[in-house]
């Protein structure tokens, strides 16, 4: 289901983004993963009104850990989603990592297990714990023993393996079917791929972790200040990016009088399985539909590496386009993040490729440096008014399996479900925080998060104004979305305080709040308000690999791989294509990676996927 939005409304707003002080996402774990999760398909995790007392389960006097913590009070225990499994005991492994505990609790006693049993009523009992490296050796050896704790947490690589060897149970019934709304939500709003790149021949073996959307997505960043002096116009498609790119080398935006300034300044990451800074992929993704670096799925349901798809010709064209132009650096190839950095803190470049919290990024030295300087957030389509699609991330940041025998595998769909709905860091009296590594199963973030606030505020604030309180739209945001989003809507407002100065006529470098300097409020304002806002309006069409992992021919010729895709794509940029055209210096470049060891890659993936 496509997002709408107040398109008039969004198209006036000055926007930004970030997460509060931070160069990056706080809110993945692991870093890494459409539709809104919307009203549809997302139960109430609320009382119902059906309900009575003599319907509720009667918990009293339970209480969890020294402290004698209630059972979560936010859970209505008599609704069916929120199954207790009091008195079960399950084990599980630990990695420690560098982590140590408060005095007074271990492994198996501290606040994170009196939490989730005070949640679940289940009892984890820890097999083994280690750290680092050992951790990763020991976990390896016990799955190929098949040693394997009722609870673990894996990659994607471990994932399939454990599901080859048949050692972890078959979740598919209750993730797709049972009754576990917060979850389900949450996978929704990031368009079901985080269960789909589960499937093993229409089998689901694993319950994902997931994190939101876009994180890494490239949004187009361009010198609002510049266009403003030039009398340029905002950019409608990747056309009026390539006339303002023109505009920003020949006609001196920084005044130095001297034609100096870079076009657009990329770096060689054309890979869309993240984004980031300098990395192009989009391009690839609105312009001929490539998806380099990242599997994909063809009509007939065979796999295909990204990269080799025919559709990079004409994204390929374009870029050299852009080389012969001048408007790519001509030693674009040797530029690295720092470098990037420099050209914009310099005042060389007005336009850059970078997440929605770029500010704190690809920016961060030219807003610090340059206290003049503005940004405005775009996604652009190949043609105007098409649409536009985009990096998503990979849609898994981490799997938990149940072994195969464990005497209920459904206890930890519940469980995670429960886990997520209800937060798992109370005000309780006594409580002592605990450093993540015991947590035992880490929330995920829905794929929406860093739009549903802003579309809401956008829609529901600033125009119909049936909402006004930002307690009201944490509310809404969290029965859309499944879980709390409180974080992302305090920002939000962050950035909307802000707006609603510049809307009074005030001045986006000079705005203060919170009793923070100019600087750092403009720069959260363009992390929390601009970057989301051009997600928003962008409406991308998520793009995500269908398979994570490695396979054996990845780990033998991967590396030499990478080298010959990167050094190819780079020399049709540059037209160092021995004279020949770039199409046909593409379909060599495929011939070349497929005998190279790409199609023993690709029939591994096929085999694992299955068709």
């Amino acid at each position: 289901m496509k997002r709408k939005v107040l398109g008039n409304l969004v198209a006036i707003v000055l926007v930004a983004g970030m997460l509060a002080g931070c160069g990056g996402s706080p809110a993945s774990e692991s870093s890494v993963e459409g539709s809104s999760g919307g009203a549809e398909g997302t139960q109430d995790t609320g009382e119902s009104e059906e309900s009575t007392a003599e319907d509720a389960t009667d918990l009293s006097g339970l209480s969890f850990g020294p402290y004698g913590w209630p059972v979560a009070a936010d859970l209505d225990y008599s609704q069916p989603y929120n199954k207790r499994f009091d008195g079960m005991e399950f084990t599980r492994i630990v990695n420690t990592g560098a982590a140590e505990l408060p005095e007074g609790m271990d492994v198996d006693n501290n606040s994170f297990t009196w939490l989730f049993e005070s949640v679940t009523g289940m009892k984890p009992k820890a097999m083994w714990e280690a750290s680092g490296d050992a951790y990763s050796q020991k976990q390896n050896q016990a799955i190929a023993s098949g040693e394997i704790p009722d609870l673990m947490k894996v990659g994607m690589t471990q994932y399939y393996m454990l599901v080859k060897s048949g050692l972890v149970a078959d979740l598919t019934d209750e993730l797709r079917s049972g009754n576990h709304p917060t979850i389900q939500s949450m996978y929704e709003a990031g368009g079901g791929a985080a269960l789909d790149i589960l499937e093993v021949d229409g089998r689901i073996y694993g319950i994902p972790q997931v994190n939101a959307q876009f994180d890494g997505s490239p949004l187009i960043w361009i010198r609002k200040d510049w266009m403003e002096k030039l009398n340029l116009e905002a950019p409608k498609n990747l056309a009026d990016l390539e006339v303002i790119a023109k505009a920003f080398m020949e006609e001196d935006p920084d005044g130095n009088g001297q034609k100096d300034t870079y076009g657009i300044p990329i770096r060689t990451n054309f890979n869309a399985s993240y984004g980031g800074d300098g990395n192009v992929c989009d391009i690839f993704l609105n312009v001929g539909g490539a998806a380099p670096g990242i599997w994909q799925k063809e009509e007939d349901g065979s796999v295909i590496y990204g990269s080799l798809m025919d559709g990079a010709k004409e994204a390929l064209t374009l870029l050299n386009s852009w080389y012969e132009q001048g408007i790519i650096p001509a030693d674009f190839a040797t530029w690295d993040g720092d470098a990037l950095n420099q050209a914009l803190g310099d005042d060389k470049a007005g336009i850059v490729f970078s997440p929605w919290w770029g500010t704190w990024s690809a920016m961060n030295n030219n807003i610090n440096l340059n206290n003049s300087s503005e940004w405005a957030a775009y996604m652009l389509p190949e043609e105007e008014g098409g649409e536009i699609r985009s990096a998503a991330g990979n849609p898994v940041t981490s799997i938990f399996v149940v072994r195969k025998d464990f005497e209920d595998p459904s206890a930890f769909v519940y469980a995670y479900d429960m886990w997520c709905s209800a937060g798992h860091i109370p005000n309780y009296e006594g409580y002592v925080e605990v450093n993540n590594a015991y947590n035992i199963m880490n929330e995920s973030v829905p794929g929406n998060a860093y739009m549903l606030p802003i579309e809401t505020i956008l829609n529901k604030v600033v125009g119909t104004g049936e909402m006004t309180e930002e307690s009201q739209v944490k509310e809404y945001c969290k029965s859309e979305a499944g879980v709390a989003l409180d974080w992302v809507v305090e920002g939000a407002f962050k950035g909307k305080a802000v707006y609603d100065a510049l809307q009074a006529g005030g001045n986006a470098r000079e705005a203060v709040f919170e009793g923070i300097d100019a600087t750092t409020t403009y720069q959260q304002y363009m992390q929390w308000w601009e970057g989301p806002s051009a997600l928003v309006s962008g409406d991308p069409i998520p793009v995500t690999t269908v398979f994570q992992g490695s396979t054996e021919g990845m780990e033998l010729y991967g590396s030499f791989l990478g080298t010959l895709e990167n050094e190819a794509y780079v020399n049709m940029i540059m037209g160092n294509t021995d004279g020949m055209s770039i199409s046909d210096y593409f379909d060599a470049f495929v011939e070349s990676y497929l005998e190279q060891g790409g199609e023993a890659i690709t029939a591994e993936v096929q085999e694992i996927i299955g068709g």
